[in-house]
């Protein structure tokens, strides 16, 4: 309709209204753009309050496993120092007592850093409707943060597989006490060991102090992680109240 009064005004030649008439057409195009605009923004405001909630989520879980990741190398580091002092007290009792870290010094936990949802966001080309530039960063940072954290502990593993050949050698566990795990049976004295043949083995005894350094880096390791995701869960934690989605 709007295009055959242009046209049948620039045939009657009266400039005005085709210029009324054409402005009328640009005038609503672009308010059709800028409709169109304001949809799609609305849309990836709602999809971008959505995957931050998950993300909030599914950082904190990442915490949770790195937190409980830091206690079970803790633990095993706790278990042989305890035969460790054992050993150097001459105390069979003690180095018994320690006993577990002998199977645990040389485990390797591995934690994945990486959310579901940011794989599905990054997957999706949707990383971009982050505003916040800098969570925009730290987000992106997460997979490569991820790879490098994989190989460093896939090195570790590898490393402590010949101190782990090694340890093995020296103990023999209880079977009838892990036949059935479900029901907790093994102690202290799971693990059996020749006390005089182990205390004075010093390719042993030096086994078991890399492991135990191994150990101690790997604690350092999750804990700097830790540090970084929980930096990032705070940025996201900040954006969250700044746009008013608590």
């Amino acid at each position: 309709m709007i295009l055959d009064n242009i046209s049948r005004a620039l045939k009657e030649q009266n400039w005005l209204a085709a210029g009324i008439e054409f402005v009328i057409v640009i005038f609503g195009v672009v308010i059709g753009f800028q409709i169109n605009a304001w949809n799609e923004g609305r849309l990836e405001r709602q999809l971008e309050g959505e995957y931050f909630y998950r993300l909030e989520v599914e950082l904190s879980a990442v915490i949770e496993d790195l937190n409980n990741a830091q206690a079970a190398m803790d633990a095993y580091f706790n278990w042989i120092t305890l035969f460790l002092e054992g050993v150097e007290e001459s105390d069979p009792e003690k180095a018994q007592a320690g006993s577990w870290g002998l199977n645990a010094i040389t485990s390797v936990e591995l934690v994945s850093l990486e959310p579901a949802a940011l794989r599905e966001m990054i997957s999706a080309g949707n990383l971009t409707i982050v505003q916040n530039r800098e969570l925009r960063s730290d987000l992106a940072s997460i997979p490569q943060l991820q790879s490098r954290s994989q190989a460093k502990l896939e090195q570790m593993a590898m490393d402590l597989s010949t101190a782990a050949q090694e340890i093995s050698q020296h103990f023999d566990a209880r079977l009838e006490d892990v036949a059935d795990f479900t029901e907790g049976a093994f102690d202290e004295y799971t693990l059996q060991f020749d006390f005089d043949e182990v205390s004075g083995n010093e390719v042993f005894l030096n086994r078991l102090n890399y492991a135990a350094l191994q150990n101690r880096f790997q604690a350092a390791h999750f804990a700097r992680h830790r540090a970084r995701i929980e930096a990032i869960q705070g940025r996201l934690r900040n954006e969250i109240a700044r746009q008013g989605r608590q």
